[in-house]
């Protein structure tokens, strides 16, 4: 294949990051073709700079950094997913954000993070019916009470949909057992919006906007650190927004991301849910 990298989606962008171990991939720069000229490199860079996203992708033959419209950059995400991750430090919270499959392609995602700051190796469930989701979230809680006894734990569970069911029995299931250390959320994605903070310029349309503008905040100053994964990363970046008539920051509704060939946002949402 031969391209300009101008998307942060597709074929083409797969075959140079998550397919990239199947490809050989070559990069030509425009500044060491003798086909560029001079004068055009200069052009781009007095009108856009040479850290800009159209300097990486019509002279350097980089991806850009960020779609135009993308809510996430790139690079942040990157830059706080490591490939070595960080064992030693004190552990005060444990937060579980859980987001329910059932059958199709999407997955139902357990993601656990230590004090809103170091997320673990994922739990990744296909084809599975809610009971057994709510015996591996069981295993998990148990292993995580057993390993760090006294640490409060979360679990944030995505209740717009089959996620109900596994709160419900969640819910039986902490009484009986009498996790008192553990509390136990209905998320719900599709809520009242607003500001994170009264210094904020702009409003979120809604809840999952708010916790996106958390995230959001978290990657771009590298306060969080992710497992080095391809496909969260993808789903992280490649989040598109508007600002409606209202004024207010509006994300990409699943079903549009859906019809850009991308996937589910499984694991995306399972972070955002952190900052509940």
């Amino acid at each position: 294949m031969c391209g300009n990298p101008t998307q942060l989606s597709g074929f083409f962008f797969d075959s140079h990051n998550k397919n990239r171990s199947i490809y050989k991939t070559f990069k030509v720069s425009g500044e060491n073709s003798k086909r560029v000229s001079k004068d055009y490199i200069q052009m781009i860079i007095d009108m856009y700079g040479e850290n800009s996203d159209v300097y990486r992708v019509r002279v350097a033959g980089e991806f850009p950094k960020a779609m135009p419209d993308s809510f996430i950059q790139l690079d942040w995400v990157e830059n706080c997913s490591k490939k070595l991750q960080t064992k030693n430090y004190p552990i005060n919270r444990i937060d579980l954000g859980v987001d329910v499959a059932r059958y199709g392609d999407d997955e139902t995602v357990i993601n656990t993070l230590f004090d809103k700051t170091y997320q673990q190796p994922l739990n990744i469930l296909h084809h599975n019916d809610t009971m057994q989701v709510v015996g591996k979230v069981v295993q998990i809680v148990e292993e995580l009470r057993t390993e760090h006894k006294g640490i409060p734990t979360h679990v944030k569970i995505d209740c717009d949909g089959l996620g109900v069911g596994v709160y419900d029995r969640l819910k039986e299931i902490k009484q009986q057992r009498n996790w008192t250390t553990v509390k136990l959320y209905e998320c719900h994605f599709g809520g009242a919006g607003g500001k994170n903070k009264e210094t904020d310029p702009v409003r979120f349309s809604n809840s999952t906007g708010k916790m996106w503008g958390l995230l959001r905040e978290k990657l771009k100053n590298n306060e969080i650190e992710l497992i080095y994964d391809d496909k969260q990363i993808t789903q992280l970046s490649n989040r598109k927004y508007r600002v409606n008539s209202n004024g207010e920051i509006e994300l990409e509704k699943k079903e549009e991301m859906k019809k850009r060939g991308l996937t589910s946002p499984d694991r995306r949402r399972c972070i955002s849910s952190f900052f509940i």
